[in-house]
């Protein structure tokens, strides 16, 4: 059986939904002492442009350069930018690139921080407001979560609360871990640590079977591409199931990567059109993996009243947690004698692709308009990680899959994001809000029609892409 993770991002109001992507701003840590005043009020704020402090003895250079253009989604390192070679210590501080050398993008290289400034606010206010998001950023356990910010003074909401694990609202429960299974795997199998046999791990049992019909780890092993998601798995929608900790494997088995949290830098920036999004400062990997997605997990019914009470031009950042449901059907006689009020429901259902009509003893069977597909919902309004900035994509980099510790619960697992091609450095991260494989391009005029007939408007794309479908549904 094979099911997809529905990525819609619900508006009940049938508005615009801002899941925005604006153009960023870094955001590092404290500057030091020594730092001067002209760039304290925005010290967490970087916009990679050097300082009057940086010198060299090969080269100075006259006029600082931006190594990321206002219409561009990807960083380059400008000649002028101070970057470490290879071969250079990456604790040096005095080195810039030859201006004879051709612009590059830097490889596994971090900026310099204390080097770049941002935009400063220009009123208390404005500069409060970016103070409590740094401080609020600052909570999250990893590597450094930046923001970056060229566009204007403007700040993230202070509404939003970073978090590092999902917030469990009233009327959720995590299956008892008393059901938890775990594999007999050996610590170790030679010089490699963990599970290494396929047959042996017992976490695989539930995972699915190749075209030779053998089990597959998620995750590579090799040097060049260690702990990627495997093609089997990147090129569909399969589950992952990890090991846990009932497990006889230690944290080093490759059969553990999404437990084990970000490992790799991000950056929140303001886009020119599309509000905030996401990025990597260093190159990504095919199929590395990149975060989860966070927030307040609520009940259907709850989701479902927020949905209603938001407004159009707030948005909503609901993802549910629908990958084991299994929709009802029922004949279409009985529908009709029993639900003659969603006759509506139905047809919107069908054309937006939730629901395919066939045939069952020679009638139509329709969707059971009683049936709730699924108990929770996970909402990044307010809180959640970094990758509630991600922006849709008609034509992505990444894309969220589902990944069980405790394999006996099928109501609660990871919305994990991992990327789908290789991603070089300042190249925007995103995401297919729809996942699906419908590519049917919505004109404007057919998106006009469906607000007339429906009440509510499809979401206008501002992708970019030449994949962009125009217009889709939230």
């Amino acid at each position: 059986m094979t099911t997809t993770i529905c990525l819609k991002l619900l508006n009940f109001n049938g508005g615009t939904n801002h899941f925005t992507s604006r153009k960023l701003s870094h955001v590092s840590a404290p500057e030091s002492p020594s730092s001067s005043s002209s760039s304290k009020r925005g010290s967490n704020f970087i916009n990679l442009v050097s300082s009057e402090e940086d010198n060299d003895d090969e080269v100075t250079p006259k006029k600082p350069r931006r190594a990321i253009t206002k219409r561009s989604d990807s960083l380059e390192l400008k000649s002028e930018l101070p970057v470490y070679s290879d071969t250079q210590s990456r604790s040096s501080s005095s080195s810039f690139v030859s201006p004879r050398l051709q612009p590059q993008r830097f490889h596994r290289v971090e900026i310099p921080v204390r080097r770049l400034v941002s935009i400063a606010p220009t009123t208390p206010i404005a500069l409060a407001q970016r103070d409590r998001f740094l401080q609020n950023l600052s909570k999250l356990r990893g590597p450094k979560v930046t923001v970056f910010n060229d566009i204007d003074e403007s700040s993230p909401s202070i509404r939003f609360r970073f978090v590092n694990e999902s917030v469990l609202c009233h009327g959720v429960a995590k299956a008892s871990e008393e059901f938890m299974i775990g594999c007999e795997c050996k610590e170790h199998y030679g010089p490699l640590p963990g599970c290494a046999y396929l047959e042996k791990c017992h976490c695989l049992d539930e995972s699915p079977r190749n075209e030779n019909g053998s089990k597959v780890f998620p995750y590579s092993a090799a040097s060049r591409d260690a702990g990627c998601l495997r093609s089997f798995y990147l090129e569909s929608r399969h589950h992952i199931y990890e090991c846990n900790r009932a497990c006889n494997c230690t944290a080093a088995c490759k059969n553990r990567n999404v437990q084990h949290g970000r490992r790799v830098q991000l950056d929140i920036f303001k886009t020119s059109n599309r509000g905030w999004g996401l990025r990597c400062p260093v190159d990504l990997r095919k199929g590395e993996f990149i975060d989860t997605y966070r927030g307040e997990i609520i009940t259907h019914e709850e989701a479902n009243q927020r949905g209603i009470n938001r407004s159009v031009d707030e948005g909503n950042y609901l993802l549910n947690f629908d990958k084991f449901s299994e929709p009802e059907a029922i004949p279409k006689s009985d529908f009709l004698a029993t639900f003659p009020d969603k006759l509506t429901w139905h047809a919107n259902k069908v054309r937006e692709g939730d629901w395919k009509i066939y045939q069952q003893n020679g009638e139509d069977m329709w969707l059971n308009p009683e049936y709730v597909p699924y108990l929770y919902v996970c909402d990044g309004m307010y809180v959640g990680g970094p990758t509630r900035f991600m922006n849709h994509s008609c034509d992505p980099n990444c894309r969220l899959f589902t990944v069980s510790y405790n394999h006996a619960d099928q109501n609660l697992y990871e919305l994990a994001f991992f990327t789908t091609q290789a991603i070089p450095a300042g190249t925007e991260l995103t995401f297919d809000y729809k996942d699906e494989d419908d590519r049917s391009v919505i004109t404007q005029a057919q998106a006009l029609e469906l607000h007339q007939r429906d009440g509510y408007m499809p979401q206008k794309c501002l992708c970019g892409t030449p994949e962009c479908r125009q217009y889709f549904f939230n």
